[in-house]
């Protein structure tokens, strides 16, 4: 989050807006910009996504980052959250960009789309449902519940056929 300071220092200057920033390991504040620092807590993680018009997920470009899962970008459109996340890993293969979300990878990048997001209400609304949408088809129990049922019974069967 904080390699987004400069970004969203611009973006303050023409937008109002407040930062919400929850389960960073410190409070965050960047200069000119309204932050609020939320407690993390499972019990209200759901709540927190929630009070976000715009989701944003930085990441570096590096080994680390490359092997995360993007949990964070599908949270956020599980939601309904439209989310900007870095163009980095398996958020590439989970967001189209400009389709269910955004992908940045440059300063302007992030200024651009995320300002984008802060003054088009009715983009947000698009992003966020297609965002949701993605998340429903690819990533819901629905659609993956069956598979792994399917996986453990084939595991059993083959248990069962090889004693």
């Amino acid at each position: 989050m904080k390699s987004l300071g400069p970004s969203l220092g611009r973006l303050a200057a023409s937008h109002q807006y407040v930062l919400r920033v929850s389960g960073s390991a410190e409070p965050l504040e960047f200069p000119g910009v309204t932050t609020v620092n939320e407690r993390w807590t499972l019990e209200r993680e759901v709540e927190l996504f929630n009070t976000c018009d715009i989701g944003v997920y930085p990441l570096k470009d590096d080994e680390w980052a490359k092997g995360k899962c993007g949990f964070k970008a599908i949270q956020f459109m599980a939601c309904g959250v439209p989310v900007v996340a870095a163009a980095v890993g398996v958020n590439t293969e989970i967001i189209q960009d400009g389709v269910n979300g955004f992908l940045a990878s440059t300063d302007e990048e992030w200024d651009e789309k995320v300002g984008r997001l802060l003054a088009d209400g009715a983009l947000r609304q698009r992003l966020g449902a297609a965002g949701r949408k993605t998340i429903e088809e690819r990533y819901s129990l629905a659609v993956n519940g069956p598979k792994l049922a399917s996986l453990l019974r084939d595991a059993v069967d083959r248990k069962e056929r090889a004693a």
